[in-house]
């Protein structure tokens, strides 16, 4: 009977050490696996605008914004399907973000800028049960600033995707 207990108790002890492992090493939540790549990249100096590109959420326009760069940058999966979108338009320094695909996940953005001791924000679509969610941010960024916005698939800044740059 008390080598039966011991047995028992050895199996429990390392079953529990088994699912503590896996539990310590699975994947966070609603992350992209693997992440989503850029489908579509398009960059303008809006000195040249008004100015419109084309994509398969809704096309971006920017306005006319003397020594600006404009960013437009969509993301997908390994099949091209559009999974989220982010702009930057330097007329009135606006972030613009999209989650286009209602799967759980969405991508962050780290938005900074030269100069000021380097501060940004890090800003995310709501993730809503809508079918698209959008995000405006509306930054006061002095003209002629570069802009760095860093794509994440987490909150903690971990899993990096992309960097884009534009100009303010």
């Amino acid at each position: 009977m008390k080598m039966r207990n011991r047995v028992i108790t050895s199996l429990v002890g390392a079953v529990s050490t088994a699912i503590a492992v896996v539990a310590m090493t699975a994947a966070p939540a609603n992350a992209y696996n693997p992440d989503p790549r850029v489908i579509q990249h398009d960059a303008q100096h809006t000195v040249y605008c008004p100015c419109r590109f084309n994509d398969d959420i809704d096309g971006t326009y920017f306005k006319k914004d003397d020594g600006g760069l404009g960013t437009k940058t969509v993301f997908g999966n390994a099949s091209g399907y559009a999974l989220a979108k982010v702009e930057f338009h330097p007329y009135d320094e606006i972030v613009l973000m999209y989650d286009v695909a209602n799967d759980g996940d969405g991508l962050y953005y780290k938005v900074s800028y030269e100069g000021d001791g380097g501060r940004y924000g890090l800003y995310t679509p709501p993730g809503t049960s809508a079918a698209w969610d959008t995000r405006k941010v509306n930054l006061d960024i002095p003209e002629g600033r570069k802009v760095t916005i860093t794509v994440y698939d987490d909150r903690a800044m971990n899993d990096w995707v992309h960097t884009i740059t534009a100009t303010a």
